[in-house]
């Protein structure tokens, strides 16, 4: 039976402090972006191109009056951009949101995100790094790239799955023992064992890692977003994800671009 207050299961519900704190997160990285001179922009909740980010199972999906396909958004990145791009034709080329995201069956998620065309991975790093030292938080940054799984898959015919649930052990070859077994910046100095489009990928991870000397380095990390085509990261703590951002390309254009989870933020900020 649904009583009268009921709310759908993972429909999120604000008040008092906490509705306060959720507040004072949002308007302390609002203030960041503008320092920074990015422009904001609140897209539509309903999108035509959703699954060019996440699995149909993901998504609550419906159909318009035309009998089209179209979602709630459950990924704010590639809808940002396509509508940057194609409707507003702005010559801005960084942008802020802070709205939720939906997936399947009910589950609300605030986001705080910015995109940058043709921006630079580390420095998207550091506008998220920001955000977070303002908001007098230090997590563990973990980098991966997303061609490395596919690659590994290639080479070895494992599926992505195995990959991503590391059953690996059916190999026993050198370069794939030691990619297992790189963690840390020093993981990376010899890359000669690796097959020549691995170590290039590997190379990639590298030259990010450099700037942030305590990142651990996760390889084989498959990330379940679509777009990502080179390297990626997140930011965590007991195994919560409160940030995550990466490369991607969409119409055309090399972008960079991160999500904080505002949820997982203000559980730890409110305790």
């Amino acid at each position: 039976m649904i009583l009268k207050h009921d709310i759908p299961q993972g429909a999120k519900l604000y008040f008092g402090k906490e509705a306060k704190i959720k507040r004072e997160i949002e308007n302390i990285a609002a203030e960041v972006f503008e320092i920074l001179e990015f422009e904001e922009i609140v897209s539509p909740f309903f999108s035509y191109h959703q699954l060019e980010a996440l699995d149909e199972k993901e998504l609550i999906r419906f159909t318009d009056e035309k009998n089209r396909s179209l979602a709630l958004r459950g990924d704010s990145s590639i809808d940002v951009i396509r509508l940057v791009i194609k409707r507003l034709k702005s010559e801005a080329k960084k942008w802020f949101y802070i709205q939720p995201v939906f997936r399947a069956p009910s589950n609300e998620m605030y986001q705080i995100g910015a995109e940058s065309l043709g921006g630079d991975l580390v420095e998207i790093l550091k506008v998220n790094k920001l955000i977070f030292e303002r908001l007098s938080k230090d997590y563990t940054l973990q980098l991966s790239h997303i061609k490395i799984p596919q690659k590994v898959a290639e080479l070895t015919g494992l599926d992505i799955e195995d990959i991503k649930k590391m059953r690996l052990y059916k190999f026993k070859e050198e370069w794939l023992n030691k990619l297992v077994s790189i963690h840390k910046l020093e993981d990376l100095n010899n890359l000669e064992v690796f097959p020549e489009e691995i170590a290039a990928y590997l190379k990639e991870l590298k030259s990010v890692a450099e700037k942030h000397e305590n990142a651990i380095i996760a390889p084989l990390y498959v990330a379940n977003l679509r777009y990502y085509t080179g390297v990626f990261y997140r930011f965590l703590k007991d195994n919560t994800i409160y940030a995550k951002g990466g490369e991607y390309v969409v119409e055309g254009e090399r972008s960079v671009g991160f999500s904080i989870y505002t949820d997982n933020l203000l559980k730890d900020i409110n305790g």
